[in-house]
């Protein structure tokens, strides 16, 4: 496909890969018993059976449909149904919370709601939320597509067309720092994400994922790739078993895999008691969150035919960036020292700026402030086909989160960085949690990676201790098991030590044992720091002396 001149409607690329590989596995469940495997010539023909049934059930062009469907073949066969009839899918992560997501429901105003049967009782129990909604399909079990081909004896529609700037979907953030945003899913915006994850990493029709992520398995149609479900809730990853996973692997001849840190990490320590290797696998994604240089060097050993590769993006704009095992061992001890980890270099087609920080929006055209030099710490903009242009009516936040400068039109991720000497995009955190001190400010990925590598340490959180703007930097570390409490005096000495080293303009009074630190739901990695923040200012203000360093 041309960049120049993408797709229109999504669903044409599942009609192209049915017409060019009719035989060829679409999707497989690795949970026996729950849908039977699917070729693309049957996909497509379950897509427009199910679109037929939607349209029997009012379901029409722009019609705006809330998704409360399982993680994996309903999410796919449902989103693509929605597609071919130029209706857009409303995706939400339940994960965020109750409050968030009937925030989320009641702010994009949904039409039309399909889901299971635990999505139409939240909507009994929270009428308010629900209240625009006027068609509801009820979802009743994995074997969806066998309840409704009975009832499909009617004309099957036509694929709509659409243009390339019409509404796709609209697919919320997590809102791991802050509100869940709708973002607003062009069909050029997934047509450009296609062209570059084919271009950028040379993912072939005929290859099979691993498809851990849901969101990342919308692609795999649209890519021509078997998509294999493995037997795990996508939506609880911390408790997905890693041996399962493997023996997916192994079995299934994966190719590619999109996972989260915790999945990746499962993986490996179900291979390393029996020495196990990944051979078939060329490529291990890890997205959703952080990752660690151990666990890139650890995941590297396994697929030593394979790359590991990191990619960096957001719902708004992906892929931006992508870096690999190569890269990241090569920089892993300037890592460590606190330079920041390693974000890659910007893919084709895709201008990264660095902008002056300030949580204040920019201004556009001939006012817009220059992006700063080399070397210089500021806020991370990109630029590209594959950034939307706005928030699902969210003016305020499309405000605060874009900006154009002559051509380009840019998103601002919110993320703290710089370009190195060498031309490798190099991240320091979110900006909201950045701590300024009387002594300027302080990053997380400054400080923490610095204090992850004293042995003793199995996690730590930069955050800040204060009500008003200026906070005192404070250190809240999660310790290996069985440490001795005999040992915390002289850990603190080391961990005060290791940061005055390294910033010895700054002061460190507080630094604070915690068993377990506040982690998404999710991927069980993105650390709730604020929160975190919030919980030890109000007990550290009330009796500062007794958490001081003596």
């Amino acid at each position: 496909m041309d960049e120049n001149s993408p797709e229109q409607n999504i669903a044409t690329h599942l009609s192209r890969a049915s017409k060019n590989s009719p035989d060829q596995l679409a999707i497989i469940s690795a949970k026996k018993g729950a849908f039977d495997p699917r070729s693309f010539k049957e996909l497509h023909q379950d897509v427009k059976d199910c679109a037929a049934y939607l349209q029997f059930h009012g379901i029409s062009k722009g019609d705006h449909v809330l998704l409360g469907v399982k993680p994996g073949f309903q999410l796919i066969l449902i989103s693509f149904s929605l597609f071919f009839l130029g209706a857009i899918p409303i995706i939400i992560d339940p994960g965020m919370g109750l409050k968030a997501f009937l925030k989320c429901i009641k702010n994009t105003q949904p039409s039309a709601l399909i889901g299971v049967s635990l999505m139409h009782l939240i909507g009994k129990f929270f009428p308010k939320s629900f209240k625009s909604i006027e068609k509801k399909i009820l979802i009743r079990s994995e074997r969806f597509l066998d309840e409704i081909k009975p009832k499909t004896g009617r004309l099957i529609p036509s694929l709509v067309t659409t243009i390339e700037e019409d509404l796709a979907a609209i697919v919320f953030t997590s809102g791991s720092t802050g509100t869940p945003k709708g973002v607003s899913y062009t069909h050029r915006v997934f047509n450009s994400q296609i062209h570059h994850l084919k271009k950028n990493f040379g993912i072939q029709p005929g290859e099979k994922d691993l498809a851990t992520l849901p969101i990342f398995a919308l692609f795999n149609p649209a890519l021509g790739v078997t998509s294999v479900i493995p037997n795990m809730n996508p939506r609880k990853p911390s408790l997905a078993d890693g041996k399962n996973l493997v023996q997916t692997i192994l079995e299934y001849n994966i190719t590619t895999a999109f996972a989260s840190p915790v999945i990746g990490k499962k993986i490996y320590d179900a291979c390393k008691p029996e020495n196990l290797t990944l051979p078939k696998v060329k490529r291990f994604f890890l997205a959703g969150a952080p990752s660690h240089p151990t666990l890139v060097k650890n995941l590297s050993n396994i697929i030593s035919k394979g790359t590991v590769i990191l990619p960096y993006g957001a719902t708004e704009a992906l892929p931006i960036s992508a870096t690999d095992h190569h890269e990241v061992k090569i920089l892993a001890k300037d890592i460590a020292q606190g330079n920041g980890s390693c974000l890659g270099k910007p893919l084709s087609g895709n201008v990264v700026r660095i902008m002056p920080t300030t949580h204040s929006p920019f201004e556009s055209g001939s006012n817009c402030p220059k992006g700063l030099e080399q070397g210089e710490v500021g806020e991370i903009c990109i630029s590209g086909s594959i950034v939307s242009k706005e928030y699902f009516k969210m003016p305020g936040a499309t405000v605060d989160s874009k900006f154009h400068d002559g051509k380009f039109n840019f998103h601002r991720m919110g993320d703290l960085g710089y370009f190195d000497s060498q031309g490798f995009l190099r991240f320091l955190g979110r900006k909201v949690e950045r701590i300024l001190t009387q002594h300027g400010p302080l990053e997380t990925e400054r400080c923490e990676p610095i204090i992850n590598g004293i042995k003793e340490v199995s996690r730590s959180a930069l955050i800040g201790i204060g009500l008003g703007q200026i906070k005192d930097p404070c250190i809240v570390v999660v310790l290996v098991k069985n440490t001795k409490k005999s040992e915390y005096k002289s850990i603190k000495k080391e961990i005060f030590s290791s940061l005055k080293n390294r910033f010895p303009e700054h002061s460190f009074p507080y630094i604070i044992f915690e068993k377990s630190l506040p982690v998404d739901s999710r991927h069980n990695a993105k650390i709730h720091r604020l929160s975190l923040s919030k919980k030890w200012s109000k007990k550290v203000l009330k009796k500062p002396s007794k958490y001081l360093l003596s």
